[in-house]
């Protein structure tokens, strides 16, 4: 038997399924339906203890985000926030599923490095100059995980402000919509280079009862030079911008190739623990 009401989207499949004799696998399938990484638990033989202390130790998807390629070796940038309490951060591309290392976070900064064993054909340029108001820029990433669709979204605006909330200056503000799942996703000029990672958005209900409005229009993304020194503070190769203007085609084939659905998995232990902190699946 089958339970899908945990997560399903595209070729990528959570659930659990159970069994002739009670055994169960919970977790991960493959597009034809086949088990990943088999992990079974035993059905209940009267020794409860053993059962739950058996499933405290499994690790699900809980929550989503999004990645992507800061050089060809592998190295990938996204939000603290995205990995923080995820006792594994699985990256996903083309149907195929890696598990990723940690390399660095920057709590205060909102960032993170993981490194997964594979090289990715493209990836972002961090773009030299300073951001102005007005540059135009586009957002990629996964909104909502996978539960509208598997394809990657993209969004355009403009720069807005050269600061976040509370004169933050290491932040930018943008126009560009962002929504749960987008934290982590780069965004770009319309050369293909790094401006910024997308990090948050006003929150609707201390707007609406400070302000009496509906924010619109209001999100925030990590300046790329503080990208640069995270990844300067820890070693990690990158590329500066480039000077010629893409076309159309190669900027959505960048992004389709650089830009990485996150799935953060954890234990029902941690899933307890970071309950009030972390935004998750509704029934992870």
């Amino acid at each position: 038997s089958w339970d899908w009401e945990k997560y399903k989207g595209g070729s990528i499949l959570f659930g659990t399924l159970t069994y002739p004799d009670g055994t169960t696998y919970e977790g991960e399938f493959d597009k034809y339906n086949n088990p990943k990484d088999i992990k079974l638990s035993p059905s209940d033989d009267g020794k409860s203890d053993n059962k739950s202390q058996s499933q405290s130790n499994d690790i699900r998807p809980v929550a989503s985000g999004t990645g992507f390629a800061i050089n060809e070796e592998g190295s990938i940038i996204t939000n603290n926030h995205v990995v923080d309490g995820c006792e594994a951060v699985k990256v996903h591309h083309k149907g195929e599923t890696y598990t990723s290392t940690m390399i660095a976070k920057d709590v205060i900064n909102d960032l993170a490095i993981i490194k997964v064993d594979f090289k990715p054909n493209y990836f972002f340029t961090l773009k030299e100059q300073d951001p102005s108001i007005l540059d135009e820029i586009v957002v990629a990433g996964y909104p909502f995980g996978m539960q509208i669709s598997s394809n990657i979204k993209v969004t355009k605006g403009i720069v807005s402000s050269l600061a976040g909330i509370g004169n933050n200056y290491s932040q930018i503000q943008i126009d560009a919509a962002l929504q749960p799942g987008n934290s982590g996703g780069p965004i770009i000029d319309l050369e293909g280079n790094l401006v910024g990672v997308a990090v948050s958005k006003l929150d609707l209900m201390t707007i609406v009862e400070d302000y009496g409005v509906v924010p619109e229009d209001t999100n925030f993304g990590i300046k790329s030079n503080v990208v640069k020194n995270l990844l300067l503070g820890n070693s990690i190769n990158f590329s500066s911008s480039k000077d010629y203007r893409s076309n159309n085609t190669d900027l959505v084939e960048k992004i389709n190739e650089s830009t990485f659905f996150l799935s953060c998995w954890m234990s029902q232990e941690n899933i307890k623990k970071y309950g009030d902190t972390k935004v998750m699946f509704k029934n992870p």
